[in-house]
């Protein structure tokens, strides 16, 4: 799923996501495996996972140029593409709403503009 998740997203910045899901695979491998046997499809939880690290990522600050404006030299658009993205495959899913996925995005934004 995580390889599929990679050409769909064809950003050459997605390997800073990739790789913090690689680490939760190795080092939870257990807790994957109880999510999956709850009922979440392993397609659901990448995508949510996709999600939760790319807007970590993007809030963290880390690709600002200064506060609330994300560095257009840097990989934060990108990943900000890659938030967004995520957020709509998990409506085509049907795991959210559009009202919960706009909530989702507004929110990220407004974390966006108080950091940096």
């Amino acid at each position: 799923m995580l390889e599929e998740a990679e050409r769909e997203f064809s950003s050459k910045d997605f390997y800073l996501v990739k790789r913090h899901i690689e680490k939760i695979l190795r080092s939870h491998s257990d807790k994957f495996v109880e999510i999956i046997k709850q009922g979440e499809t392993p397609r659901q939880w990448v995508y949510s996972t996709i999600s939760n690290i790319a807007g970590d990522l993007v809030e963290s600050g880390n690709y600002h140029i200064y506060r609330g404006v994300i560095n257009p030299m840097g990989p934060g658009d990108e990943l900000l593409k890659i938030y967004n993205k995520s957020i709509d495959k998990l409506v085509e899913m049907k795991v959210l709403d559009n009202e919960r996925a706009e909530k989702e995005k507004g929110a990220l934004q407004e974390n966006i503009k108080n950091v940096g």
